[in-house]
């Protein structure tokens, strides 16, 4: 039998993620690159994170915590898939999505899995 990641997958997180989980959600870091596929960054201080939504809901980050629950299979994910649907829905994040082609969203995303930082991303985010 599988395991399969939807929406639904991440439903409790611990009481000790509240504080972070707010800290995150009501920060400026989450950066939405790519409404179709929907991609967005997380800007954190120990890397850039590549998050994955489906119906709004993220369903994987690039994280180690996420990998690490992951393979736990407590189905906990990390602060970063919690803190972005608090983020989205109240309108808190960076939409950069029409300034990013598919080149540039391939090398963000390269970047991102290879080093955990995007200087492509950073360059975008400077353009007016």
């Amino acid at each position: 039998m599988g395991y399969e990641i939807n929406e639904k997958t991440f439903k409790k997180y611990p009481s000790s993620w509240k504080e972070k989980i707010k800290e995150e959600s009501y920060s400026d870091k989450f950066i939405l690159i790519s409404k179709k596929p929907e991609l967005w960054v997380y800007l954190g201080e120990h890397g850039d994170h590549l998050l994955v939504t489906k119906t709004g809901a993220a369903i994987y980050c690039s994280c180690k915590g996420f990998r690490i629950n992951l393979e736990r299979k407590d189905a906990l994910g990390c602060t970063h898939v919690y803190s972005l649907k608090i983020s989205a829905s109240l309108g808190r994040y960076r939409d950069i999505s029409y300034r990013i082609n598919k080149d540039d969203l391939h090398r963000i995303i390269e970047e991102i899995l290879e080093v955990d930082y995007s200087y492509t991303l950073r360059l975008k985010l400077l353009e007016k």
